[in-house]
């Protein structure tokens, strides 16, 4: 699995923001590869956002990056918020214990 991990500082309009980012979202959901998305809002500092994707692959999170859908958004993006962009693969996962029944 590959995982993006976004985090924007927003200082223009977060209407605008959270327009854009469902455009980018609705291109990257229906590439090949993709698996999850969310979206997280600092609840200390309500103009700070952090994303998360999951992919099959880094090749397939490129390859949807370059589709027509991706950069239009995205160069609106970083005209009202900053960006700080990043690449990860998971290195430990922990879940809820499963509660066994008798």
């Amino acid at each position: 699995m590959f995982y993006t991990v976004n985090r924007y500082t927003v200082s223009g309009d977060a209407e605008e923001f959270d327009r854009l980012l469902r455009e980018v979202n609705r291109h990257m959901s229906a590439q090949p590869g993709f698996h999850v998305y969310r979206l997280y809002r600092s609840e200390s500092e309500p103009k700070v956002y952090l994303e998360t994707s999951q992919w099959e692959t880094a090749e397939q999170h490129r390859a949807a990056m370059t589709q027509d859908g991706f950069w239009g958004p995205v160069k609106k993006i970083g005209e009202i918020a900053a960006v700080e962009p990043g690449s990860f693969q998971l290195v430990r996962e922990n879940r809820a214990a499963e509660v066994r029944q008798p």
